[in-house]
């Protein structure tokens, strides 16, 4: 019996579940080992290693029909992708009002902090929502036990790499804004206060960076541990709600945080708060650290996903470049940016997480059953791209929007979700086949190349119609 290897780490659920729905049907021991492998374990939250992954059979996890897909994706999809545009849309807004705030004026550093922060922390979280998702479509969330052990388990390690992201988003923002500090007079008294004053803004950004990163990850993870299990408990894939709502969400809620902590902290730049508080974060940390080292399903976590983390941040960087180059000459491209590049990553997301659940399963289905997938989140990509671009026309009638633009930007949002598409299909059989679990590596990759390639693609679209 020929095994594909599983990363270390993965989890399956037991067989003594109860029966569910088609959608996530428990597995029983079958006495054909060709059709199945089950561990025999009492436990249904269980660490395989390679080379000895449990093999679901086919008929423990039916194929769909076209038609009940189909109903599935645009009941479940559409809403969750709905509420993403929304976030997107309210998380541009909190963001322009805090720019103009008096912190951001004091600490420039801060424009730069706000990118990166966005980008890592919503990967981690979006990393959670996908591990959880697949763990509720494989029964594990049936046992209440099992569920509350999985879930904290996963916020343990969502807030050991929430530290982690602000200490190093804080460190980075700090050090980068040498490169935009006037150079000082070279006398001892300049450089000693210059000196002083760096340090104590690096000692804001660190404790803004830090509390943004864990506060929000904590109440987003909460969230998503609340979405995950609602939508098991009444029959809703996960998979197709968790991503999105995660990704806008926890934006917003970042913004939010941020709002209030530099409100805060910018009044305490020269005091020794910012330090004790980052101190606190750190001491946190290693708590955690301790922690997720002790759990041995999830101690491999730690050292493990951060080489995608800082390519997503890295293309990210470069499309926030792009966008500020093409800002003076086309105004309207950066309200279009994030929904055109969020919808398009969401749905990028949602198959990934769909097909990661698929291989966890040991469930080969059909190539046309995911082509279809594919091609119903394509469709539904369309008609909430260009229902934004009519509300956006009709808020901001600056933006001109002809009929000429209306076909080269669907022309672009289709490309923009083809591609990804693609990416998650490819990369998931890809990072499985060579031992790797999607669910902690694949959705950085999709957010980061498509920032990249939403940006690039919408400003063509701009400097062929201007």
């Amino acid at each position: 019996m020929s095994l594909t290897p599983i990363h270390p780490g993965s989890m399956v659920a037991s067989n003594n579940h109860s029966s569910r729905n088609s959608r996530s049907d428990s597995y029983d021991e079958d006495e054909d080992d060709d059709e199945a492998v089950i561990l025999p374990d009492d436990s249904s939250y269980q660490q395989l290693t390679i080379g000895t992954p449990a093999r679901l059979s086919r008929e423990h996890y039916p194929s769909k029909q076209p038609r009940q897909i189909v109903k599935e994706l645009t009941v479940e999809v559409m809403p969750a992708l709905l509420v993403s545009v929304a976030g997107s849309v309210l998380a541009g807004y909190i963001l322009g009002q805090i720019q103009d705030s008096r912190a951001f004026e004091a600490i420039p550093a801060l424009f730069i902090m706000v990118p990166v922060l966005l980008n890592l922390k919503s990967n981690i979280e979006l990393n959670m929502s996908t591990r959880l998702s697949t763990l509720a479509n494989l029964g594990v969330l049936d046992s209440r036990a099992e569920g509350i052990r999985a879930m904290r388990s996963n916020m343990e390690l969502l807030l050991l790499q929430a530290t982690v992201v602000g200490v190093s988003v804080g460190l980075i923002s700090a050090l980068l804004s040498l490169t935009s500090a006037t150079t000082p007079d070279d006398t001892d008294g300049v450089t000693f206060r210059a000196a002083a004053s760096f340090l104590a803004e690096a000692a804001v950004l660190l404790a803004a960076g830090l509390g943004c990163s864990v506060v929000g990850s904590a109440v987003i993870g909460v969230l998503i541990s609340a979405t995950v299990a609602t939508s098991n408990a009444l029959g809703i894939d996960p998979d197709n709600i968790g991503t999105p709502i995660a990704s806008s969400l926890g934006d917003m809620t970042t913004l939010l945080i941020l709002a209030a902590a530099t409100g805060v902290l910018g009044a305490q730049v020269f005091t020794p708060w910012p330090l004790l508080l980052s101190l606190a974060f750190l001491a946190l940390g290693l708590l955690l650290l301790r922690v997720v080292r002790a759990n041995e399903v999830m101690a491999h976590h730690v050292t493990e996903g951060w080489g995608p983390l800082l390519f997503a941040a890295a293309t990210s960087s470069i499309a926030g470049v792009i966008v500020g180059r093409c800002a003076d000459r086309f105004p309207g491209m950066p309200a279009l940016v994030p929904v055109v590049n969020g919808i398009g990553g969401n749905i990028g997301t949602v198959f990934a997480s769909r097909l990661s659940t698929s291989l966890h399963r040991r469930h080969a289905r059909a190539s046309s059953e995911h082509s279809l997938v594919m091609v119903i989140l394509l469709l539904i990509n369309i008609p909430i791209q260009l229902g934004f671009l009519a509300m956006h026309r009709l808020f901001d009638p600056s933006l001109a929007v002809t009929l000429w633009f209306v076909i080269l930007y669907t022309a672009a949002t289709v490309a923009h979700g083809a591609a990804l598409l693609g990416i998650a299909r490819l990369a998931c059989s890809f990072l499985w086949s060579r031992g790797y679990d999607p669910d902690d590596y694949v959705n950085p990759f999709i957010t980061g190349i498509g920032d990249m390639l939403g940006t690039i693609l919408l400003s063509l679209v701009f400097v062929m119609v201007m």
